[in-house]
């Protein structure tokens, strides 16, 4: 009877604090380094080594801190023990026997270091404090409002930078509580959006002090939960021209039940449901935006999602993106949270391009 309380009490509590505690993390352990040499390198085999697609490779200090970064592309080959990809180093080699971990972000610097790209970095004034953001210059009134996901950097946005660059949008990449450099929450807690959404708010009142006059608002992951309970909650709501979501959690509680699932602890889904919503003080309701789909019905959203996702489950994105009159659904095999341009990047910068062009070509005309 003791353990099997522990277990009801124990398992929910520490799930709850897991996933609402801020880490700063997306990395994933993919082996140690075999050899290096002749633009590829090879690590022992691991299931993150194994995927596809092209990614950010990190290894550590002694004392903890990122010692240096490259980039591995495909899978040249392989066998039972160890993995060969291509490997471009940005910042050193990782010697043999060193540690890596694969980043879905390619690049742990900012717009200019990773691609060249002029910005500005500008502070957004929140109901807790101030928020660090990065400003890229772009042509017009139509603003980009980026928003990274749970435990992310402003380096997911990097990624589709080049894209949205390439069509001139201005383009914010913002962060929000509990982000580094940004104020803590009361609580030092993620809310899931429930929140956060009032830093996207103060970001796009910057915006609109700035010029801005409508928003594209780009979420992946919980910055997919943040985007869309803004469109519930902002007085801005109506000055949204589109949205992009990539990941995006769109019912939380979905989210739980699969992780729980995954963990052979789908029994104690419910009760990790009830500890998340009285731990985080939320409402797992109020962020289930697959029963409330109408206010998105007059706006175009872009829906990015990785099949082989962990996290998110597929068909929540398919669902909601079928049940708009203007959503479009891009699923990506192979690609897993967050990792849809990992996958295909061309693919990826083809979408997002046919999507934002109508945006910047008319903006000056409306």
């Amino acid at each position: 009877m003791a353990v099997v309380l522990a277990a009801l009490v124990g398992v929910p509590l520490a799930s709850a604090q897991v996933l609402l505690t801020p880490h700063h993390d997306l990395t994933t352990a993919a082996g140690s380094v075999i050899a290096v040499g002749d633009g590829e390198i090879t690590l022992s085999r691991t299931d993150a080594g194994m995927r596809i697609g092209t990614y950010g490779l990190t290894w550590a200090a002694a004392d903890g801190e990122v010692a240096g970064e490259g980039v591995v592309g495909p899978v040249l080959r392989s066998d039972g023990q160890s993995v060969t990809r291509t490997f471009v180093p940005t910042d050193g080699a990782p010697a043999v026997g060193v540690d890596v971990a694969l980043n879905p972000n390619l690049w742990t610097g900012d717009p200019r270091s990773a691609l060249g790209l002029d910005f500005r970095d500008v502070e957004v004034e929140g109901e807790l404090g101030t928020m660090p953001a990065w400003m890229v210059d772009g042509d017009g009134s139509t603003w980009v409002l980026f928003v990274h996901g749970i435990d992310g950097l402003r380096q997911s946005g990097l990624r589709p930078l080049s894209t949205i660059r390439h069509v001139r949008l201005p383009t914010l990449l913002i962060s929000y509580r509990n982000d580094e450099g940004a104020p803590a929450s009361a609580n030092g807690l993620f809310s899931l959006g429930e929140r956060e959404w009032a830093d996207l708010d103060a970001a796009a009142d910057y915006a609109l002090s700035q010029g801005a006059e409508r928003f594209v608002l780009y979420g992946d992951s919980m910055g997919g939960s943040i985007v869309t309970r803004f469109m519930h909650e902002s007085a801005h709501a109506d000055r949204v021209v589109a949205m992009v979501l990539d990941a995006p959690v769109l019912d939380w509680g979905h989210v739980i039940d699969g992780q729980a699932q995954r963990l052979h602890l789908g029994a104690l889904s419910p009760l990790v449901r009830q500890v998340v919503q009285w731990r985080g003080d939320l409402s797992l309701t109020a962020l289930d935006e697959l029963d409330q789909t109408s206010v998105f019905d007059s706006v175009p959203v872009l829906v990015f999602q990785g099949l082989a996702d962990p996290l998110v489950p597929h068909s929540d994105s398919e669902d909601f993106a079928r049940a708009l009159p203007l959503g479009r659904y891009v699923p990506v095999p192979d690609a897993g949270h967050i990792q849809s341009w990992n996958v295909d990047p061309e693919g990826y910068a083809a979408h997002l391009t046919d999507f934002l062009a109508p945006y910047a070509s008319s903006d000056d005309d409306e």
